[in-house]
C-alpha cells in the first residue's frame, strides 16, 4: 500500500484526532521513546505474517479473554487494523501519511474540561465474593497468584470529553504509554506503565511489573521498605519467573535484569526488565505467547483464567489486553492496557486490578484498586 508523506507540525496530536469525528480512530503516545501515532479511518484488517509489510503502521488491540459477551465491548479488539490517515511524530520528525487522497488538516485549540461525575455502581460485595474464591484456591494449593479486577461505573450530567481526558492523561503520566481507541461511539482510553513485549530486530523485551505501594498519603511507603517487602517480592517473582520460563521455551538467549522500582505519579511498582534474542516469532506471536502474564491473569494461567471467568462479575473486554503498534517489517510494541476506562457518552467504566497472593487482605487490595483508578479520575 502506497502512503503519501507530507510534513505536518501540530502543537498537539489531538488536533489530528479532531479532524476525523465519527471515524474509527486510534491515539498512541509513547512517553518513553517520544513516539506519537494517531490513526483515523479504517483502511484494512491486516493478517500478521501475510500482508502487514504493505502498511506503514499497524494497530493491534486484543481482548483479555478470547470471547466477549458484554455488548458494550462488542466488535472491539481481536484484530490488526491499518488506517487511511496517520499523524506521526518520531525521531525528531513530524508528518502526515495518507493512503489515497489526503484531507486538509484543520488546526484546533485543545480545551480542558473539568467533569462533574458520580460513582454509580457498588461492587464491594462482588469483590469480597471474588476474593473469597481466590484466597480459598490459593490456600488450598491450587494456584499461587490470581489477579482480581474491578469495573466501576461513573456517570456525568454531560458527555465525558474524550479529548480533554486524553490530553490530561498525556500530561499526568510521564514514563507511560497513553492510548485511545474509538469505534462505534465508544472510546477505550488509558495510561499504561507496562510493556507486554517490545520487538526490535532480534531483541525481544518484556516487563515483569508486579507489586504495588502508594507514594503519598497516610499509608505511603518508603522505597527501601517496598523493595524489601516479602509479600510484594513474592507477587513480583511469580510474574518474573513465568515470563522467563515462557521466553526460554522459544530461545535460550534470555537475560534477566535486576529488580528495581518504577515510579509513577501516584504509585511505586516493582519492575524487572527481561530481554531475549529471537528471529522466529512476530510481535503479535510473542504477545499471544506471553498474554496474560501472572501480572494480569495468575499462576498457573489456565486455572486462574477459569476462576476469573467464573467469579469476576464484569467483562474485562480490552482492559488488561495487549494494545499497541507495529511498524514496517514488524518491529513494534504491545503494552498491557491497564489504568484504563471505556467511555460511552455520559458513562465511564473505569478498570483496575491487583495481584492476590496468600498474604493478601481483601480490604487492602480494594483500596489499592482505588489508588490505581486515580490515573483515570485525575484525568477527569
Amino acid at each position: 500500500m502506497k502512503y503519501i508523506k507530507e510534513p505536518l507540525q501540530l502543537d498537539n496530536p489531538l488536533e489530528f484526532w479532531l479532524n476525523f469525528e465519527g471515524e474509527e480512530r486510534v491515539f498512541w503516545v509513547d512517553r518513553q521513546s517520544d513516539r506519537v501515532v494517531v490513526g483515523a479511518k479504517r483502511l484494512a484488517v491486516v493478517q500478521d505474517d501475510i500482508d502487514r509489510e504493505q502498511y506503514a503502521y499497524v494497530f493491534y488491540g486484543g481482548t483479555f479473554f478470547p470471547t466477549v459477551k458484554d455488548k458494550k465491548w462488542s466488535n472491539m479488539g481481536h484484530e490488526m487494523v491499518a488506517f487511511t490517515h496517520y499523524y506521526i511524530v518520531e525521531n525528531g520528525e513530524s508528518f502526515y501519511l495518507h493512503a489515497g487522497e489526503g484531507v486538509d488538516i484543520q488546526r484546533h485549540k485543545i480545551e480542558r474540561v473539568d467533569h462533574a461525575f458520580t460513582e454509580t455502581s457498588d461492587d464491594k460485595q462482588d469483590w469480597d465474593t471474588l476474593m473469597d474464591a481466590i484466597l480459598t484456591n490459593i490456600h488450598e494449593g491450587r494456584m499461587t497468584k490470581v489477579v482480581s479486577s474491578r469495573e466501576v461505573e461513573f456517570t456525568s450530567p454531560t458527555k465525558f470529553d474524550v479529548v480533554s481526558i486524553l490530553d490530561r492523561l498525556v500530561e499526568n503520566n510521564p514514563n507511560c504509554f497513553i492510548f485511545g481507541y474509538e469505534k462505534e461511539g465508544r472510546t477505550f482510553v488509558g495510561a499504561s506503565p507496562e510493556i507486554l513485549v517490545r520487538h526490535r530486530g532480534e531483541e525481544i523485551l518484556s516487563y515483569a511489573l508486579a507489586g504495588t505501594a502508594p507514594k503519598f498519603g497516610p499509608k505511603a511507603w518508603t522505597k527501601e521498605r517496598f523493595l524489601n517487602d516479602h509479600k510484594n517480592r513474592v507477587e513480583h517473582n511469580i510474574v518474573r519467573d513465568r515470563i522467563v520460563h515462557t521466553m526460554r521455551q522459544v530461545t535460550n538467549d534470555v537475560t534477566v535484569g535486576e529488580t528495581g522500582i518504577m515510579e509513577l505519579s501516584r504509585l511505586y511498582h516493582l519492575r524487572t526488565i527481561i530481554t531475549a534474542k529471537d528471529s522466529t516469532k512476530s510481535l503479535i506471536e510473542w504477545g499471544q505467547l506471553l498474554h496474560p502474564t501472572p501480572a494480569l491473569g495468575g499462576e498457573p494461567r489456565e486455572l486462574a483464567m477459569d476462576l476469573l471467568a467464573k467469579y469476576e462479575a464484569h467483562e474485562r473486554g480490552m482492559y488488561a489486553a495487549p494494545f499497541g503498534f507495529m511498524k514496517d517489517m514488524g518491529d513494534g510494541i504491545l503494552v498491557v492496557a491497564i489504568r484504563s476506562a471505556l467511555i460511552m457518552g455520559n458513562r465511564l467504566y473505569a478498570y483496575a486490578g491487583c495481584g492476590i497472593v496468600s498474604e493478601s487482605n481483601s480490604d487492602e487490595e480494594y483500596e489499592e484498586t482505588i489508588n490505581k483508578m486515580g490515573t483515570i479520575l485525575d484525568a477527569l
